[in-house]
């Protein structure tokens, strides 16, 4: 439920995302990639919610992939008004290494030797899960420190210790990865995406033509030979047509898409 599960059951597909792991680190973004203020930031900082400290306290803030998506999910979380001792438990519980020596030392020998220093935590192998296991996943916190693991493809399969009728009663709200992930699409710099690489060519070249706006229509071809065709005439805005797009592109399994 917390990624484990992604890596003892696709220990190969785990190594495609090593192609990226070395990247989603590099500390490439600004304050305002972010579209959070320096004030809250070094507030933050303070508190011990950055996921790594900086090396000098009068360098710059620098971030990376990792850190844009979980600095939106504090902000998000903070917008709820969840308290900063709750969100720094779900920092030391997302953060913790969960990379298993007998299930990783033949395979790491096969990989990077850059990625040697790599951690692989929860937060890192639950970005893999979505990113190449094409799987819808959100956190499911409440203001009293409870947190779960939403995993659509274990809730579909019935594989899934989580009780959504529970939860309801519980006061627990959703934070979507997948929603994150689309606003670092949305926004962040095209050079920056692709030198990131946690997505393929074909799917910045679709990327750019919607944040350009040209494209008016998607139709994703489906392994059951079931076509999803997506067009702007459905939506009241073609913003929220983009988001549904990239939305499709990361959480359903297709062949090929054809752009109309």
């Amino acid at each position: 439920m917390f990624g484990e599960v992604f890596l003892k059951d696709n220990v190969e597909n785990i190594f495609k995302v090593f192609g990226i792991c070395d990247k989603i680190f590099n500390p490439v973004l600004t304050v305002n990639d972010l579209g959070i203020s320096y004030r809250t930031i070094n507030s933050w900082e303070t508190s011990g919610l950055m996921l790594r400290e900086r090396s000098n306290s009068r360098n710059w803030h620098k971030f990376s992939f990792v850190d844009f998506v979980w600095l939106n999910i504090v902000y998000e979380l903070r917008q709820l008004g969840f308290p900063l001792s709750k969100i720094k438990m779900l920092k030391d519980f997302l953060n913790e290494n969960i990379d298993e020596k007998a299930l990783f030392e033949v395979k790491r020998r096969e990989a990077l030797i850059s990625l040697n220093s790599v951690t692989l935590d929860r937060l890192v192998m639950l970005l893999a899960e979505i990113l190449h296991n094409k799987n819808h996943i959100a956190l499911l916190c409440n203001k009293e420190g409870g947190v779960y693991i939403y995993n659509e493809q274990l809730i579909k399969e019935d594989r899934s210790a989580v009780d959504l009728g529970q939860l309801a009663f519980n006061n627990f709200v959703s934070i979507s990865f997948t929603d994150i992930i689309i606003k670092y699409l949305n926004n962040t710099r095209i050079d920056v995406i692709e030198e990131t690489g946690i997505v393929d060519y074909r799917f910045l070249e679709i990327l750019i033509a919607l944040r350009e706006g040209t494209i008016q229509g998607l139709i994703f071809q489906l392994p059951e030979e079931k076509n999803i065709q997506i067009e702007p005439a459905l939506f009241n805005k073609y913003h929220d047509f983009r988001n549904a797009c990239l939305r499709l592109m990361l959480t359903v399994r297709f062949d090929s898409i054809v752009v109309i």
